[in-house]
């Protein structure tokens, strides 16, 4: 039988410490203001409109209309 959250984060040292990080004040995607204020101009250089998609960072620093499911999907499994 699987292990309930509690347990997990009981059990396992390094995983609960990741579990307080993100529900720790600021939370997982805290950001700062010059963050926003560069982000929502690349969304609206963009010209993204609908919520379901993001402004995506790519590695060279360029921004990219970006499915916001595929864009935080990818940050949880490869950003630990």
């Amino acid at each position: 039988m699987a292990k309930t959250s509690t347990e997990q984060y009981r059990t396992n040292a390094k995983s609960r410490a990741k579990h307080v990080r993100d529900n720790s004040p600021g939370g997982k995607y805290a950001h700062s203001k010059q963050y926003k204020r560069d982000h929502a101009a690349a969304r609206e250089s963009l010209r993204i409109k609908s919520s379901k998609v993001d402004a995506s960072k790519q590695p060279d620093g360029s921004y990219k209309a970006e499915s916001r499911k595929t864009n935080r999907g990818r940050g949880g499994r490869l950003r630990r």
